[in-house]
């Protein structure tokens, strides 16, 4: 199969198949198979019966492969097991066997479980420590916000205090230089 422009030149050896039959050859579901196929994954053409997927031989099997392969595929699994109904791992016990093979590949779903609650609760002590020194970080910038506002208040009430003593000095200035002044003139006139 080659993409030439918006037209697939299809080669002796690719398979034209059915979604159906796509279904069965990749091991996927029938909603992978059309989310594939929009997402431009699979290519198609139309077909008398509807779409048909055209995909090379070496394609199909590494997509098989992958899938029987993967611990989440519910199709390869049923293929496996050729059991209709089967009992899924939840999928957060899947992540952890997935993220933390080396640990819990051999331990029973209880186990793992209980695995699981105790990470999430480190994990919660942990979220509760950032979270507290967060509030405090908080705490510490609007108490320093305080008291930067509360030190430029004080400071512009001390300039006005300055500028009173100030004038305050000068007035007392005046009035002994006019009282220096007026004791002259009287003491000359004794």
């Amino acid at each position: 199969m080659e993409l030439t422009g918006n037209r697939i030149r299809i080669e002796m050896e690719d398979l034209k198949l059915t979604i159906q039959e796509a279904q069965e050859m990749l091991l996927m579901s029938q909603s992978s198979v059309y989310a594939w196929i929009d997402k431009g994954k699979l290519q198609t053409i139309d077909g008398p019966g509807g779409k048909v997927i055209v995909i090379s031989q070496k394609e199909a099997e590494q997509i098989r492969e992958l899938n029987l392969k993967s611990k989440r595929n519910k199709t390869s699994k049923s293929y496996i097991n050729n059991t209709a109904p089967f009992r899924e791992t939840p999928i957060i016990n899947a992540e952890i066997l997935n993220n933390e093979a080396h640990h819990t590949t051999h331990l029973p779903n209880d186990t793992v479980t209980l695995h699981l609650i105790t990470e999430l609760k480190e994990l919660a002590v942990e979220a509760g420590k950032y979270k507290q020194l967060e509030i405090i970080r908080n705490e510490e910038k609007e108490s320093r916000k305080y008291w930067e506002d509360k030190y430029f208040e004080l400071h512009a009430k001390l300039i006005e205090k300055d500028l009173e003593i100030s004038a305050l000095k000068k007035q007392t200035e005046e009035q002994k230089a006019l009282l220096a002044k007026k004791s002259g003139i009287f003491g000359f006139l004794k």
